[in-house]
């Protein structure tokens, strides 16, 4: 069974309703995102002249209305649907595979969770069930019966009397409590700062629309400048690189709305001997507090104990960006000579191929990625009252897989066994297409599946869920 296409799958799912919950948390009073203007019937008109759909709005005012109308939104819950075609062709021959997710998922103080995967090809079909819960995460996985899956029939013998389904339980860790955690929310809320986002009209009210991947590289380039100065500075200390422009730009965007104190109730998530070493927070802002750690005396004792080699600084910041790094990694690292700038932009130079090897991977075809293509991008879609409905997500992956090229000892290419010479690896290229679509759409009363009678394993045998 492929459990690595479906484990992608179920994990991408709970991945994108985390997304969700996140991107539409209500914030607190003071993160700024209150109505920034526009058209209280859901701006369909501007000056009195009618705004046609398919218009792209570039009025800053009317922009930031849909900015806030997400910030604000405040959903109980969510169902969700997504299909991922996989599809690789190596001359005349062409193998598919179709993978289906449905789910829901109810937000709150806790989060919960359904998910159901099915993975049906050539080899026949598969699923994939997962249960997130506050008491942990449920599973179950195995080969369908037929050529397709059906989720109701297999939801239905979970809690069969004689040889039912039985599930496998996880300790789901601090993953509901993150997800429920107020900083955590507003943290990957406010991401969505750091991308251009697109605001166009549509048939029924608006849409909100991110190219992540162009996101991503326009971020990195913004990075080349922070990581230009440290190649040029193999001094620069912990404080001298949040120092930098780009820097403490993104913080500030990332910690928006987000208080001190909530920041340190996500760090509790933490090791207990290594949060009870945070001090005390109040509901100052988060950035503040992050950086007076770097700047406090007594927290840094408390954390390296003054010992070697951190007795000869007094404060994080103090801390040369060279040693940081080496303590990380666990070995001496010279910054200087990984030539970051560089190295950075060539990452941006090849993240479209890296993406599509990333994905292709999944497909357990192995080779050298070309002629990759990849497109990825999130929408949210408004009413005309600019309450939130929904978001989608589309993603493409495209690209030739040529096998590694194989060399006998000598380095002459090898021969078959009539004398001529092997095909080439262009020959020998698989064409791989990979597509995505999952949307969401938000719900007060999202119905998850009760899972009272099912059974699951431990280790003296089967318990059932009370």
């Amino acid at each position: 069974m492929k459990k690595k296409l479906l484990s992608f799958a179920l994990s991408g799912m709970l991945a994108f309703g985390a997304l969700f919950s996140f991107s539409a948390c209500k914030p607190q009073s003071g993160s700024g995102s209150g109505n920034a203007g526009g058209n209280s019937t859901g701006g369909s008109t501007n000056n009195n002249q009618t705004i046609k759909p398919g218009t792209v709005i570039t009025d800053e005012t009317a922009k930031s209305s849909i900015f806030s109308a997400l910030a604000e939104a405040d959903p109980a819950g969510l169902t969700y649907a997504g299909t991922v075609s996989l599809s690789a062709a190596q001359g005349a021959q062409t193998h598919t595979q179709t993978i289906a997710l449905e789910g829901a998922m109810l937000l709150g103080k806790s989060v919960s969770a359904d998910v159901s995967v099915s993975l049906e090809g050539e080899e026949g079909a598969q699923y994939l069930l997962g249960f997130l819960r506050e008491s942990g995460a449920y599973f179950a996985a195995g080969d369908a019966e037929g050529e397709t899956v059906d989720f109701q029939a297999l939801k239905a013998q979970l809690k069969a009397e004689e040889e039912p389904l039985v599930l496998e339980k996880e300790d789901a860790g601090p993953l509901p409590a993150i997800f429920a955690a107020p900083a955590a929310v507003k943290l990957l809320k406010n991401t969505t700062a750091l991308f251009d986002g697109v605001v166009t009209k549509t048939e029924g009210g608006y849409s909100l629309s991110f190219d992540l991947l162009e996101g991503a590289k326009n971020f990195l380039k913004g990075a080349e400048a922070v990581a230009g100065a440290i190649d040029e500075a193999e001094t620069m200390t912990v404080t001298g690189l949040v120092s930098q422009k780009f820097v403490g730009d993104t913080l500030t965007n990332l910690f928006r709305g987000i208080t001190a104190k909530e920041l340190a109730s996500l760090a509790e998530l933490l090791p207990e001997e290594l949060s009870s070493l945070l001090p005390e927070a109040d509901d100052g802002s988060a950035k503040d507090y992050l950086l007076g750690l770097l700047r406090s005396g007594d927290f840094y004792t408390k954390v390296t104990g003054g010992e070697e080699p951190w007795s000869d600084y007094k404060t994080f910041g103090e801390v040369p960006l060279s040693k940081a790094v080496s303590f990380i990694a666990g070995e001496e690292v010279d910054l200087s000579a990984l030539k970051l700038k560089e190295t950075l932009s060539k990452f941006g130079e090849e993240l479209e191929n890296k993406l599509a090897a990333l994905l292709i991977d999944l497909l357990s075809i192995e080779g050298e990625v070309g002629e990759e293509n990849v497109d990825l991008s999130l929408a949210f879609s408004f009413d005309e009252n600019k309450k939130l409905l929904g978001l989608t997500l589309d993603a493409l992956a495209e690209g030739a897989v040529t096998p590694f090229p194989e060399q006998d000892d000598g380095g002459a290419s090898p021969e078959n066994g009539n004398g001529d010479p092997v095909k080439t690896a262009a020959e020998d290229a698989t064409k791989v297409h990979i597509g995505l679509k999952m949307n969401a759409t938000c719900t007060s009363a999202p119905q998850l599946f009760d899972l009272r009678g099912c059974k699951y394993r431990t280790e003296s045998g089967t318990s059932e869920i009370g």
